[in-house]
């Protein structure tokens, strides 16, 4: 049986930590105009800095997600002199958090005996993204993120491939030795950063901001950050830029994805101002998948957490969904086939969009507790939590329950009836929608959530070659001296987040990129 959040939900008291769900979004068409910010960031002379330290090292890694460990840690295990420096006093930013990671040819796959078809899964990501994505970063991604993966399982990380159906390539989660489940920071990158620490020629400074990069004659020497007290000149023969995109600095998601403040919400650490990309662009590079999102499955409107119960219960299946005038306007099933982009991009296009359900399908879950849907642990009381919020109303009739949403009672009931009647094999020539994947909305009381976009972050970034060497965008060529992985990197993307094609791409593509840019530095 395929294992979609409805029937996870169904099972999530008895299932365990079989499932997971991974990181998703979307993206949008290349665009060769460079950032506005693009004559900050970047310095010819770094003389009239008010610098308190200079540092030289053969490579500095600005970032400590996943990105930015497999790139520092592997570049110190070739033997280079790494400095690595993390904005925040903590390691591993949103990664750390995350539930699992795509690893495509890796042990466990290869173990299960898997017929990976890389040359099918090129075709399905590139038709995906309309052929706009870079053949040859893709074509590193595939080849080289089970590599880069098995690496870090052979410096102790707790990976298991974890399949999600037989007919979708899912990633790997982390367990530790009584199968308890752990996140990619404590699972994964943990052993990374302990092994890292035993190395002599790696040095790790928390609490450092990247500001500028100093370039001379075209290439990149090295940059400026600051922290303690005051500017550090790093100059290094290679600089590695993994920050983890834009998805928090208000005027960049206006720019290139085009949304207003506050109009999707960003789940996941926060910090995520765009220092890499704002870099890459800086120095001459090309902008490419500007627009992409990593969407998650839609919020409710005041939740804050991607798994919030009320997100589980109103955003996660194939609730009827309506807009402002009462009325379906997608494919309700989209989430549930993995389809994030779908919900979240229809929802932006609507002025107000509501999830509807009705007491049946909200007592089935309420009676679980609140489910956490890797572990299949319940606790907590989802009828308070209904209640605490304002975006979610309820009423004994759909008359009633219109009038709270501000839509036509009529057509409200319409959209109500025709969703039941899928149930029962009516079509739905419109959408698409059919009977298996509907909640019918029958009995009272009738629930009704504000939904809205929601996203784990940004994808859109500088241009690369299969090195992670961003190119230039007036020739063409590399950039001397640097290198953008992860989040920062948008050379994989050009319409949407492939989800529904290799889940946990995400970090995967960040722990390839890494691996590989470290690779390419160190040869």
């Amino acid at each position: 049986m395929d294992m979609t959040r409805r029937n996870f939900l169904a099972a999530a008291g008895v299932a365990g930590a079989g499932a997971f769900a991974t990181l998703a979004g979307c993206s949008a068409p290349a665009h060769r105009q460079k950032s506005s910010d693009a004559s900050d960031g970047v310095v010819q002379d770094a003389s009239a800095a008010n610098v308190v330290e200079t540092a030289d090292v053969d490579v500095v890694v600005v970032g400590s997600g996943t990105a930015g460990t497999y790139a520092a840690v592997r570049a110190a295990e070739n033997g280079a002199n790494v400095l690595w420096l993390e904005q925040n006093q903590d390691r591993g930013g949103t990664s750390a958090i995350t539930e699992g990671i795509a690893t495509i040819g890796g042990y466990a796959m290869r173990e299960q005996g898997l017929d990976l078809k890389l040359d099918q899964l090129y075709h399905d990501f590139m038709e995906f993204q309309s052929w706009g994505a870079s053949p040859e970063v893709l074509s590193m991604y595939l080849t080289n993120n089970g590599p880069a993966t098995d690496w870090a399982i052979d410096h102790g990380a707790k990976l298991q491939y974890s399949p999600m159906s037989e007919d979708t390539y899912w990633g790997s989660v982390c367990f530790d030795d009584e199968g308890n489940f752990l996140h990619m920071g404590e699972g994964m990158l943990q052993p990374l950063w302990d092994y890292g620490d035993t190395m002599s020629n790696l040095e790790l400074r928390t609490g450092v901001t990247a500001s500028d990069l100093v370039m001379q004659d075209g290439t990149v020497t090295g940059l400026l950050a600051e922290g303690g007290k005051g500017t550090i000149q790093v100059n290094a023969k290679a600089v590695v830029l993994a920050t983890g995109g834009f998805a928090d600095n208000p005027d960049m998601m206006k720019q290139y994805v085009g949304a207003e403040e506050g109009e999707i919400v960003i789940v996941g650490m926060g910090g995520r101002m765009g220092t890499g990309v704002k870099m890459g662009l800086s120095a001459g590079g090309r902008m490419h998948g500007q627009s992409a999102m990593m969407y998650t499955f839609g919020a409710v409107e005041g939740a804050s957490g991607f798994n919030d119960i009320v997100n589980m219960v109103f955003c996660w299946d194939a609730t009827l969904s309506v807009n402002e005038k009462g009325e379906r306007f997608f494919n309700e099933a989209a989430t549930v086939n993995d389809r994030t982009d779908f919900r979240n991009l229809s929802v932006r296009n609507q002025k107000t969009a509501w999830s509807v359900a009705d007491a049946s399908y909200v007592n089935s879950i309420a009676e679980m507790g609140q489910v956490d849907y890797v572990t299949g642990k319940t606790e907590g009381d989802l009828m308070q939590e209904i209640e605490s919020y304002d975006s979610i109303v309820s009423a004994q009739t759909l008359d009633e329950l219109a009038e709270k949403m501000g839509v036509p009672a009529d057509a409200l009931k319409a959209s109500v009836e025709h969703y039941n009647a899928i149930a029962d094999g009516e079509p739905d020539p419109r959408f698409g929608l059919t009977g298996e994947s509907v909640i019918p909305v029958l009995e009272a009381p009738y629930y009704a959530a504000k939904i809205v976009p929601s996203a784990y972050g940004t994808e859109g970034g500088p241009l690369t070659n299969d090195k992670m060497q961003v190119l230039s965008d007036e020739t063409g060529e590399p950039i001397p001296g640097l290198y953008v992985v992860g989040s920062d990197n948008g050379s994989m993307y050009h319409t949407n987040y492939p989800m529904h094609i290799v889940g946990g791409t995400a970090q995967g593509f960040a722990a390839a990129s890494g691996f590989v840019a470290a690779n390419a530095i160190t040869a």
